[in-house]
């Protein structure tokens, strides 16, 4: 009997999928810029809405909602946008150019790559793409995953 309790209390951990809870202030980060210069919280601008999307090059709901986002692009033009990937440089132009041409372009657009691999255990994303709105002051507004995020967050971002 109790080796039965035993089996059915681990079954029951495997199947029920414990959701980690993202962080509701922005979290102290050190990305790196596409030149290798470190990029980190101290190098926000400033006075603006932020929006964090963790990326994969390859990931067919990231690059759909960064068709997503490019193709709507005038309702985040007065948001900081900072596109974090763990890709290596040489792919990523590649991603906007067949995804979201000149997205990457934009002035309030930074790409970023996740060198050190700090995102996931920072961050605590559920899966990719993953979308985090924080205000100015660093609150967490908005956090979305997978397809249908960007339209979710333009309500959002326009108040």
């Amino acid at each position: 009997m109790k080796f039965r309790n035993i089996v059915l209390i681990l079954l029951l951990a495997v199947t029920f999928e414990v959701n980690a809870q993202q962080p509701t202030l922005l979290p102290q980060f050190t990305f790196y810029k596409l030149d290798g210069k470190p990029f980190s919280n101290t190098d926000i601008k400033q006075g603006k809405k932020n929006l964090f999307m963790f990326f994969d090059c390859t990931c067919e709901h990231c690059q759909r909602e960064s068709k997503s986002l490019n193709a709507n692009y005038a309702r985040f033009k007065d948001v900081n946008i900072y596109m974090i990937t763990m890709d290596e440089a040489y792919i990523i132009p590649q991603f906007f150019n067949s995804y979201a041409k000149g997205l990457n372009a934009k002035p309030n657009v930074l790409v970023l790559q996740d060198k050190k691999r700090i995102f996931i255990p920072t961050f605590l994303p559920v899966k990719y793409p993953a979308m985090y709105l924080y205000s100015p002051a660093g609150k967490l507004l908005m956090y979305q995953s997978g397809d249908g995020g960007i339209k979710k967050m333009m309500t959002l971002v326009s108040k």
